[in-house]
């Protein structure tokens, strides 16, 4: 049996961000969702690998990356 790991990150807010985020968080080893109600996005990025370390790694970059785009939209 092969080994599975899964961080889910979650996140709300305006829509014109979360266009954004989508887009950085569409990338391999995640499965990205965005939905929107009364004008409020919700974000869902599902990571997934066979290391934890590497999904570590993974979340890692990713939250950087999200990070990044959250302050300069300030």
């Amino acid at each position: 049996m092969v080994e599975s790991y899964t961080a889910t990150i979650q996140w709300s807010g305006d829509a014109a961000l979360g266009t954004v985020l989508l887009a950085a968080a569409s990338r391999p080893g995640c499965s990205a969702k965005l939905t929107e109600s009364d004008g409020i996005a919700e974000l869902e990025v599902v990571v997934e690998d066979s290391s934890i370390q590497s999904l570590r790694d993974r979340v890692d970059e990713l939250m950087v990356a999200l990070s990044d785009i959250e302050e300069s939209s300030k």
